[in-house]
């Protein structure tokens, strides 16, 4: 069966905010326009004149808040990102242990697609391009779950295997959820699901 993005959930987020743009203003109009335009068809896909269309204003305005198209996608990536990095960073410490670490990875990423998901949906679609330009050494949640994969494999918490191939599965539990969701075939708020993830992903690492 053919399914297609359901727009009426990238329309969902919070009214007459951007992501850097203060609330109301006129930079906040031209991303929440943008990053409902990137969610739907991409980056390439969206072209400036169509972003400043949507946003009642005219392509010189654009000009007056971002340098390109390419600078206002990757300002919308960096500060959606950088939000997703605190929600984990308010919730788990170093001395939590694996299954916490998992919950608190799971409600980061449910909190985020129920909350904005346009915001969700650009940077699931956009991560893995934009942070391979970037460079910035980890600092993305399929890092730290690598990571946490790895010191429980050496505890004997889980047993031993490929932690990145690990990491990449149990990423996969919620992230794959969360697409279906994008696209109607899920109609259950992610945020309802966290323990049925969290269980999921546990279940996922402590396999041969």
């Amino acid at each position: 069966m053919e399914t297609f993005l359901d727009k009426t959930l990238l329309d969902r987020g919070p009214i007459g905010t951007g992501i850097t743009g203060k609330p109301g203003s006129t930079k906040a109009r031209i991303e929440r326009a943008a990053l409902k335009l990137f969610a739907a068809q991409g980056v390439d896909g969206v072209s400036i004149k169509e972003i400043a269309r949507a946003c009642n204003i005219s392509d010189g305005a654009m000009y007056r808040h971002f340098d390109s198209k390419e600078s206002l996608a990757h300002t919308l990536f960096q500060a959606i990102h950088a939000n997703l990095l605190s929600m984990l960073q308010d919730n788990v410490s170093p001395q939590d242990g694996l299954e916490a670490t998992v919950r608190a990875v799971v409600t980061a990423y449910c909190e985020l697609a129920e909350a904005d998901p346009a915001a969700f949906a650009y940077h699931l679609t956009a991560r893995n391009t934009v942070l391979a330009r970037a460079g910035d050494g980890g600092a993305d949640p399929s890092s730290l779950m690598a990571r946490r994969i790895s010191a429980a494999m050496a505890t004997g918490e889980i047993p031993r295997a490929d932690a990145e191939l690990k990491s990449a599965m149990a990423m996969g539990v919620v992230l794959q959820a969360a697409e279906y969701r994008l696209y109607g075939r899920i109609t259950t708020p992610l945020t309802d699901l966290i323990e049925t993830f969290t269980d999921g992903v546990m279940a996922v690492l402590k396999t041969a």
